[in-house]
């Protein structure tokens, strides 16, 4: 085995090397720190400005101009809502307009005919008002059928709440 003998003066000398080296990334780290810290504060101060600008902007208008900007909001988000909800009930009529005529070609002959045509007819008028209904209008006479028969129109609730729950736990 071979023994190392080092030279004391070599070895100071590397320790002077990676004290200054060591000193000179402190500096570098404590350098980039400073500058971390000076953009955070930039960012800090650019947002405290904004609420502030956001602040001085609802100061400067009226509460009833507040109120009105948000329920102008509310009525756009309204109008695509019922935009959207109006496009899908077209398309729902279509489509039991569709099913109607699907169930007049294949209705077997007899009793069963007769019901499957009774069926087709009552999901082409279904598929017609649904095309032609608004919004609102289904809305009002939805209300006038639960008022005119609250007991069925509870039952029908109650099945198919019963429905969903079993279609949504499989």
């Amino acid at each position: 085995m071979e023994r190392r003998s080092y030279d004391t003066q070599s070895g100071s000398t590397q320790r002077e090397q990676l004290k200054e080296d060591g000193e000179n990334m402190l500096d570098a780290a404590t350098e980039r720190a400073k500058q971390a810290g000076e953009k955070a504060s930039d960012i800090a101060q650019s947002a405290v400005d904004k609420v502030k600008q956001t602040a001085d902007d609802l100061r400067s208008k009226e509460p009833s101009e507040i109120v009105d900007d948000a329920r102008a909001k509310a009525a756009e988000v309204g109008d695509a809502a019922a935009s959207k909800v109006d496009s899908a009930m077209t398309a729902t009529g279509a489509q039991l307009s569709t099913l109607a005529q699907t169930v007049r070609e294949n209705a077997p002959e007899g009793k069963a005919g007769e019901v499957a045509s009774k069926a087709a007819d009552a999901l082409d008028r279904s598929g017609e008002y649904l095309q032609v209904a608004d919004l609102q209008m289904v809305r009002g006479d939805l209300e006038r059928v639960i008022r005119e028969h609250p007991i069925e129109s509870l039952l029908v609730g109650v099945g198919i709440g019963y429905l969903v729950a079993r279609a949504t736990r499989r």
